[in-house]
Order: structure tokens, then sequence, then C-alpha cells
């Protein structure tokens, strides 16, 4: 069995798993917890000392489970540490933590992981557009089967975006529009040919599943697979645009620690649908944990 660690921007992910005969992932658990390590890292580029004492106790909890089910250990960073300049203050305690270094990854890399993550279940070679929303980070991955085309990391990311341009709650139409330009003028440098369907990854794209799903708690597997059109997306992000955060946070399945940043994300994700020419959004509870797995 493997465990897999994923720190990001606003989330700490956990894979248990190991593969069957064929190649499937076979899931023992999958555990997320909110730290929000690159808290404020965009703007100063250093990590504060609060979001690595909290980054550090769910390693721990994480390194206890991997040990329970003595499980092989593997940890990775991303676009969270990749920001900051003073990254060695987490990374050397966190090697502690769990008993071995913890690998920070390119952007090129996280979107080639996130991208094999979906392209590894779906047959054949046909043509794909993988999107993978993070904290700190979007990539857009354009392949065809198991094979990438071209992939970029772009500097944009829930926790970014909202520290960026949000000063109000809930946040004014300039907010919500400054966001969505600001999308757009990352995504802009990026030409991909249109296609019908965008596949989405990531706790934005998962959430806003639950949410649409109306879900009182989420399931994984009423998530994974689902489709939404384009319209439901954006008219989900105008009417969590439209709330305080306290107001979000009521509904169950958006955890305290997204509410704040929900809008940011779901905007993002309404723009690459729209660059991506894409009329249906396909949600995966995916991402670059199970391709290392």
């Amino acid at each position: 069995m493997r465990a897999i660690i994923d720190i990001g921007t606003n989330s700490v992910l956990l894979l248990l798993a190991s593969r069957d005969s064929e190649g499937r992932v076979l899931v023992t658990d999958d555990v997320a917890r909110v730290t929000r390590l690159g808290q404020g890292a965009a703007q100063s580029r250093r990590l504060h000392p609060e979001a690595i004492e909290r980054t550090l106790a769910v390693l721990r909890e994480y390194r206890a489970l991997a040990d329970q089910h003595q499980a092989q250990l593997e940890a990775v960073a991303t676009e969270g540490l990749r920001m900051a300049e003073d990254a060695d203050a987490f990374l050397g305690p966190a090697a502690r933590v769990l008993g071995q270094p913890v690998r920070l990854i390119s952007g090129d890399e996280e979107a080639e992981l996130s991208y094999r993550s979906v392209a590894q279940e779906l047959p054949g070679d046909a043509p794909l557009h993988v999107l993978d929303i993070g904290g700190g980070s979007t990539e857009l991955v354009v392949g065809c089967g198991p094979q990438v085309l071209d992939r970029r990391s772009h500097p944009m990311g829930s926790v970014r975006l909202t520290e960026q341009y949000v000063r109000s709650d809930p946040p004014t139409k300039a907010e919500v529009e400054a966001m969505a330009a600001a999308a757009r003028r990352n995504l802009a440098t990026q030409v991909v040919a249109p296609l019908p369907e965008l596949h989405g990854l990531a706790g934005t794209v998962t959430t806003m599943a639950a949410l649409l799903l109306l879900l009182d708690e989420y399931d994984r597997h009423k998530v994974d697979g689902s489709r939404f059109a384009v319209w439901q997306v954006e008219g989900l992000r105008d009417r969590l645009a439209s709330m305080t955060q306290a107001e979000r946070c009521r509904f169950p399945a958006l955890p305290p620690g997204r509410a704040d940043v929900i809008v940011a994300g779901v905007t993002i994700l309404v723009e690459a649908l729209r660059h991506c020419g894409a009329q249906t959004l396909v949600v995966r509870d995916r991402g670059l944990r199970y391709a290392l797995v």
C-alpha cells in the first residue's frame, strides 16, 4: 500500500491506496484537511509561522495513519511552497515529522501528474482537457489519451485571487469581475483548441459538485464523474458571490476552510470552461496523488 501526501496552498491531502493487477487504483482512504499553508505567501513571499504549525500538525496525523497501514510514504508539495522564499522553514520540520524529505515539484510536473490521474482511467487516445484548480496555482493540460501535448501552471488559485482582489463580504460585483479578468489574462497565455468537455479536479471543483448535487455531506462516489453545464456552474458562482461567508458556511458540503475562497475558485472554473470552449464540466475526484500510487 502507498500513502501519498499532497501539500497544497490551501489543503493537505492523504491518499491511502494500492493498484490491482489491471492497474486500477484501490482506495483505502482519501483524507483532506484545510491548513492554508500558503496564507499570504503570494504577497509576502514568506510562510506564516501559524500556517506552518497547522500543516505540521496534519502531517503528524497523516504519518500516524501511514504507519498504521504500514504504507510506503511519499510526500510532495506544490505552489504554496514554490512561491515562498523561505520554503525551508517548512521543509525541514516536515521532513523530521515524516521521516523523509518532502519533494517540491515544479508546476509542469504538477500539471502532468494531474492529467495522468484522469487519463489513466479513460480508454483510447481521444483529445482531453484537464483542469486542476488549487489554492495558489491552476494547471490546464491538453492531451490525447495518455500523451500530454501542452501543459501550463498558471499563477492563480482560489486563495491567491481572494487575497489579491476581495475586500468585501460578500464580494462586490467589481471584485468578482476583477478575479474573472485576472483568470482570463492568465488563460489567454495558453491557446487551446476547443473541446466540448473539460475534466475538472481538486477541492473547488468537487465542492462545487457537492453543492449542485445538494449533498448533506461529501460523497466522492456521487461526485466523481458528475457532469454539469456551464450555466449551472456560473449560476452557482453568482449565488455564492451574493452570500456572506457565514451564509456560505451553512451548506453542509462547504467546509469553513473553503467558504471564504470558493467564489474565486468557481470564477476561475467559469473562465476556464469558456476558454476551453467547453459546454460540459466533468467532475473528477482525483488529482496528482492518484498518479503517484
